[in-house]
């Protein structure tokens, strides 16, 4: 074969260069090839190649997911070292409720509105709720490795969607069912530490879990939101489903993100419902109940009393403001219990008119089977004057009542003290003889009592005739002298065989004194021994 012949059509160049064979040879050549390979590219492919890499993808996915809680009692009030006990117990309960894996982390962004710098700048990226209106916040962080860079294979959308799902139904689940109260109280009780352990008894918490973010992996939907006026479900959707007048003007109408969205739109305590759902986790009025309930599905929980309206502004942080603003005729200690489904409520302990109850003076707020014999049942309306004492409760409802006595009677509390029996012309003990004359008054001292209490008798004679045991305690007589003017003789009011003088007697020191008083009687005759 020459240069220049064709060879099935096609001309040769290379007289040397033979055609392969149709089928492998089934020994190797005796001689090596005579010709080079050929070289390789001076520049890469501009395609991948149609089989994936056999190296694993090192990038990770981080799945992030924040919320918020309140409790029942004023941690916010706590001292440093009993708010860090605290919120120590609260990040170990969920840590324990959210994470069962070693990549799972729990952590506290802020409590009671206070928070580092680190955490400020998480609070603001992140974006979380209105954390004035609540005690807690924090941030669950998950973290895996993708299968591959991207992340967004259908193995890598699985594992972000069951790492979403274990944490978010985790902690919604316990909030509302009640358990991650239980779970904080033991972990509260069993780290020593200066909290009060008594915190537990009848805590109730709730809460909101907001929608988990993630850094790598492409959100599900078109990743553009609008506001759901069609379907009023009081949120910004990414269906790809906005009105054509949106699409015509995606400046106004249209977000890149949940957040911008829910701003623009849904502002306000409306936000929190765009953010979430599954309910805000604040309060608001359930008018079936005509009490104060959890904006979270029904049946998650005691207090969830379903979703609130749409585009309601009537959501609140805690059962107490919600109380306050909208259900203001009923006693706002009584309406927050009612809604927490407290069943530790016992009144609030202050005194009211005891009218209603039965009684003649002053009862407290409380029922008697955890208050004791001085409660005339829980207040539950407003109207109802509450003192802080039975004393200020006695001045302003029982004006026309000795104040010492209506208390005395009020608190159910012996009181050694002596009432004037004007009837009987003596002073009482009332600690044995209660009066029954809430009007009288009352004196530290019998004497005190004969003097001001019983005015026409002397103080002799009045103690003469009081009871045995109080007269037998105070000497009887004053020990001076007066002029017995029927038989014109000077006597010592010494109260024996009952000689004491009369109120209108005049008494003398001596019996020098009382005898210069009547000079026409001698005297040896003047002294009655």
């Amino acid at each position: 074969i020459t240069d220049g012949d064709e060879v099935n059509g096609i001309p040769r160049t290379d007289p040397l260069q033979k055609e392969p064979t149709l089928s492998p040879t089934t020994s190797p050549t005796k001689a090596p090839s005579q010709s080079p390979t050929p070289p390789p590219s001076t520049s890469p492919t501009l395609s991948p190649s149609s089989l994936p890499s056999l190296q694993p993808s090192i990038v990770e996915e981080i799945v992030r997911t924040s919320g918020s809680l309140s409790v029942n009692s004023d941690i916010c009030g706590f001292n440093e070292d009993q708010l860090a006990a605290f919120i120590e117990a609260a990040l170990t309960s969920i840590q324990d409720i959210a994470c069962v894996t070693t990549s799972c982390i729990a952590e506290i962004l802020s409590a009671c509105g206070n928070s580092s710098a680190r955490r400020n700048r998480s609070l603001s990226s992140r974006g979380l709720q209105n954390t004035e209106a609540w005690q807690v916040a924090y941030e669950v962080t998950e973290t895996f490795i993708c299968r591959v860079a991207s992340c967004n294979s259908e193995q890598d959308t699985a594992a972000a969607s069951s790492i979403v799902d274990s944490i978010t139904d985790s902690l919604t689940t316990s909030i509302e069912s009640g358990s991650f109260v239980s779970v904080l109280s033991s972990n509260i009780m069993s780290a020593p530490s200066s909290l009060d352990a008594s915190i537990t008894t009848c805590l109730v918490a709730w809460g909101v879990v907001d929608e988990p973010t993630m850094e790598v992996a492409q959100p599900e939907g078109t990743g553009i939101y609008y506001p759901d006026w069609v379907g009023e479900s009081a949120t910004c959707l990414q269906d790809g489903q906005q009105p054509l007048h949106m699409d015509l003007d995606p400046s106004l109408w249209l977000y890149d993100s949940l957040e911008g969205c829910c701003d623009r739109y849904f502002s306000g305590w409306n936000k929190n419902k765009c953010m979430n759902k599954r309910g805000s986790g604040l309060w608001y009025v359930k008018d079936a109940t005509g009490k104060c309930a959890v904006d979270c599905e029904e049946g998650n929980g005691s207090i969830c009393g379903g979703l609130a309206a749409p585009f309601s502004d009537d959501l609140f942080a805690d059962p107490k403001s919600c109380c306050e603003s909208k259900l203001n005729w009923l006693l706002t200690e009584f309406c927050e219990a009612d809604s927490l489904g407290d069943n530790c409520y016992c009144g609030t302990g202050k005194w009211y008119r005891g009218d209603t109850a039965g009684s003649d003076v002053c009862v407290r707020d409380c029922d008697e089977s955890c208050g004791g014999s001085t409660c005339g049942g829980i207040i539950e309306h407003s109207h109802v004057v509450l003192h802080d004492s039975a004393e200020a409760c006695c001045t302003s409802e029982y004006e026309w009542m000795e104040t010492e006595l209506c208390a005395t009677r009020s608190t159910k509390t012996p009181i050694e003290k002596y009432w004037p029996d004007k009837t009987n012309s003596k002073c009482v003990n009332d600690s044995e003889t209660p009066a029954e004359d809430f009007s009288v008054s009352l004196f530290d001292t019998v004497e005190a009592c004969c003097t001001a209490g019983i005015p026409w008798l002397s103080e002799a004679a009045c103690m003469a005739t009081t009871d045995e045991d109080a007269a037998a305690a105070t000497p009887r007589g004053s020990g001076k002298y007066y002029i017995d003017w029927i038989h014109e003789r000077c006597v010592m009011d010494d109260g024996s065989d009952g000689i004491v003088a009369e109120a209108w007697d005049d008494l003398f020191d001596d019996v020098t004194a009382c005898c210069d008083s009547i000079p026409w009687i001698e005297r040896e005759d003047c002294v009655v021994m």
